[in-house]
C-alpha cells in the first residue's frame, strides 16, 4: 500500500497533498489545490472549505487532559512535578476505559476525569517532562486513529510471539474496535520504509506493514518511526488508519515543552477533579425550591453535571488581565494555605468560565493556555517575588473589580468574590511576609480543555 493514495480529510491534508502534486507534476498551486481537493472527493477547492469549514464547526468542543508527573533529583536534592495540558476531541474516560490502562498506560493512573498521574517518580525533571510528552502521544494516537490498547497474542500472526515481525521494535498491540481487528505498531529506529525482509514476512503471513506519515510515540524526535501491520487476509484495510494519522497534529515532543513546573507540595488537583468534588458536596445539600437567579443561565458540564454562571462572557483582554493578576499572587503564597488554595480554585473556575464562554474559533489553543495556567514572563514586573503582601491585596481588589464590571450580581459571581475575599483576610493576617526571591516561581506553561 503506497502513501500516494492517502485520501485527505481535512483542509491541512488537502494542501499537503497540494504541495506533493505541485512539486511532482509542476503545475500551479490553485491546479494542484484542484486537484488535491478532487482526490479528498470534493468538486473544488472552495467545495471542500465549505464542507469540511461545517464540520469542523459543528465538531465537538475540545476536553483538557492534564499529565501529571513528579520528579526527584538526588544529586541535587531538588524535586517537582511537572504538569502537561493538552485537548482532546472526546473525554478521557470515552477515550480509554479502565480496564485498558494496563496494556499502554500501565504506568498511570486516573486521578480525575481530566487528569494522568505517572504512578513513578522520575530522577530529574527533564525525565519527568519526556515521560508526560510519551504518555501525550500515546493520547494522541489513540485519538487519531481510534485504536485502544490490547495485551492479546491474537496481535501476532496466528496469535503466537514466535511470528512477530523481523527488526520490530517497542512495539505494542492494539485493538479496532470498530473494525473489530487486532493490529501492531513498531517504531525503530529508522528513516528508511519498509525492509524486503519485512515485506517478504508479511506475504508469507497474509499481512500488510505500513510506514505511518506521522512520527509516532516512541522517540519521534530522535529517529524512530512509526509502522503498523495487521492481518488483512481476511479483509481489514490499514487506509483509515493512515489516512487520519496524515491529518493528526504533529506529536507532542520535549523540545517544544509547553507543559507547567510546579513544587510536589500542595498537590495538582484538576479542574475536573475539583468539579467532581463540589459536584458530590452539593449532592448532600437540600436546594429546596429556590428560584433560579434571572442574572445567570444555565449549562452542562460533563465533568459536574448542571451549573450555572452569570449570564454574559468576559471580554478575552479581561480574561488575560484577571489570569496575570491571579499568576502574581500565585507567586510567593505557596506558603499560605488560606491565600493559595483560594486563588488556584478561582483560576480553575475562570479557566472553564472562560473555555465555555469563547469557541476555538474565537480563542486558539495557544491564546487560552495562556490565560490562566502559562508562566508570567520574566520581564513582567509581577513576576517577581514582592518585599510585601500589599502587591498581592491590590491585584486580588483589581481582580474583584473587573469581575464586578463584566459579570452581573448573582450568586455564582458572589462565590468568586468571596474567595478574593478571604484570600485577603488571609494575606492581612500573614504576620511574616516570604522573603523575595526564597520561594519558587509559580509554574511553567500547559494547555487542555474541557
Amino acid at each position: 500500500m503506497s502513501n500516494n493514495h492517502v485520501r485527505p480529510s481535512s483542509i491541512s491534508g488537502i494542501k499537503q497533498l497540494a504541495k506533493r502534486f505541485k512539486k511532482l507534476e509542476g503545475v500551479s498551486h490553485i491546479v494542484a489545490l484542484h486537484k488535491a481537493s478532487m482526490a479528498a472527493g470534493f468538486e473544488n477547492y472552495r467545495h471542500a472549505q465549505r464542507a469540511l469549514g461545517e464540520k469542523r464547526a459543528t465538531a465537538q468542543r475540545a476536553f483538557a487532559l492534564y499529565i501529571s508527573v513528579l520528579w526527584r533529583d538526588r544529586t541535587t536534592s531538588s524535586s517537582g512535578c511537572e504538569i502537561l495540558k493538552m485537548r482532546l476531541g472526546k473525554p478521557l474516560d470515552a477515550l480509554v476505559k479502565p480496564a485498558q490502562y494496563k496494556n499502554g498506560l500501565a504506568a498511570m493512573r486516573r486521578e480525575g476525569p481530566d487528569h494522568l498521574a505517572d504512578l513513578y517518580t522520575e530522577p530529574s525533571q527533564e525525565a519527568a517532562r519526556e515521560a508526560a510528552c510519551k504518555i501525550a502521544r500515546k493520547i494522541q494516537f489513540m485519538e487519531a486513529t481510534g485504536l485502544v490498547p490490547s495485551g492479546a497474542n491474537r496481535s501476532f500472526p496466528k496469535g503466537s510471539f514466535q511470528n512477530r515481525m523481523p527488526g520490530s521494535d517497542h512495539d505494542a498491540g492494539w485493538y479496532d474496535p470498530v473494525a473489530k481487528g487486532f493490529i501492531r505498531t513498531s517504531e525503530p529506529y529508522s528513516r528508511g520504509g519498509v525492509t524486503p525482509e519485512q515485506h517478504e514476512w508479511a506475504a508469507r503471513h497474509g499481512w500488510a506493514v505500513v510506514k505511518a506519515p506521522w512520527k509516532g510515540m516512541y522517540r519521534p524526535d530522535d529517529g524512530t518511526s512509526l509502522f503498523l501491520l495487521a492481518d488483512v487476509s481476511k479483509g481489514y484495510s490499514l487506509e483509515p488508519l493512515i489516512s487520519r494519522l496524515a491529518d493528526a497534529p504533529p506529536p507532542i515532543v520535549i523540545s517544544d515543552w509547553q507543559g507547567e513546573s510546579r513544587p510536589t507540595a500542595p498537590a495538582f488537583v484538576s479542574p475536573g477533579r475539583m468539579a467532581e468534588i463540589a459536584a458530590k458536596a452539593r449532592e448532600v445539600k437540600t436546594l429546596g425550591n429556590r428560584a433560579r437567579p434571572i442574572n445567570s443561565t444555565e449549562y452542562n458540564s460533563l465533568l459536574s453535571g448542571t451549573r450555572r454562571w452569570p449570564k454574559a462572557r468576559m471580554p478575552i483582554e479581561q480574561h488575560k488581565a484577571v489570569g496575570r493578576l491571579l499568576k502574581s499572587v500565585l507567586i510567593g503564597t505557596r506558603g499560605r494555605a488560606g491565600v493559595y488554595r483560594r486563588i488556584e480554585a478561582m483560576r480553575c473556575e475562570l479557566d472553564s468560565r472562560a473555555e465555555h464562554e469563547y469557541g476555538r474559533d474565537e480563542l486558539s489553543d495557544e491564546v487560552f493556555f495562556d490565560l490562566y495556567y502559562h508562566e508570567l514572563p520574566e520581564s513582567d514586573p509581577l513576576a517577581a517575588v514582592p518585599g510585601s503582601l500589599h502587591r498581592h491585596i491590590a491585584s486580588l481588589g483589581e481582580i474583584k473589580a473587573i469581575l464586578a464590571r463584566h459579570y452581573p450580581e448573582c450568586p455564582q459571581l458572589r462565590k468568586l468574590l468571596k474567595k478574593a475575599d478571604q484570600a485577603i483576610a488571609s494575606l492581612l493576617t500573614w504576620k511574616v511576609a516570604p522573603p523575595a526571591g526564597d520561594e519558587p516561581k509559580l509554574r511553567q506553561s500547559v494547555r487542555p480543555a474541557m
